[in-house]
């Protein structure tokens, strides 16, 4: 949440029991009021909700894809290996992992929607335009997109 601009007062998980029915009315009722207190989606973090709801699908698609799999996966074969057991993939490089995902398919979701350029890409991603033409780049040999980049 936090590597996208949201606050992560807006993120709880708590371990309730189904026996705990008391317990979970009072975290649901405090986390509701923490809400409320935060305002409504982007507000408090100053961000425009259209460019949220890019980046919050493109979040959904980074965590449905193989990449991040692949580095559990990874780890998985290494703990095997080496009988390091207990270990996970460090935060970095779960959260590299994830922020690459993120920026690739959110622009790709930008490119389906029409035709833009580079600059357009750059302010709406918030990356230099030498990464726009990366991630295009990228989107082109996953076989993910072939449309045309305009320079403007």
């Amino acid at each position: 949440m936090g590597s996208l601009g949201i606050d992560q007062e807006r993120f709880s998980v708590k371990w309730i029991s189904a026996a705990e029915g008391i317990k979970y009315v009072q975290v649901i009722t405090e986390f509701d009021s923490q809400i409320k207190k935060l305002g409504p989606l982007g507000k408090k973090e100053g961000l425009e909700l259209e460019s949220l709801k890019y980046k919050l699908m493109a979040s959904g698609m980074a965590v449905d894809g193989k990449m991040l799999r692949m580095v559990f996966a990874k780890q998985a074969k290494q703990i095997k290996e080496e009988s390091s057991y207990g270990t996970i993939p460090s935060r970095e490089k779960v959260l590299e992992t994830f922020m690459k995902e993120k920026d690739l398919y959110e622009t790709l979701l930008y490119v389906k929607e029409r035709e833009r350029s580079v600059s357009e890409l750059s302010g709406l991603l918030g990356v230099q335009k030498e990464q726009v033409i990366l991630l295009v780049d990228k989107l082109r040999k996953k076989g993910m997109w072939d449309g045309v980049l305009h320079d403007g």
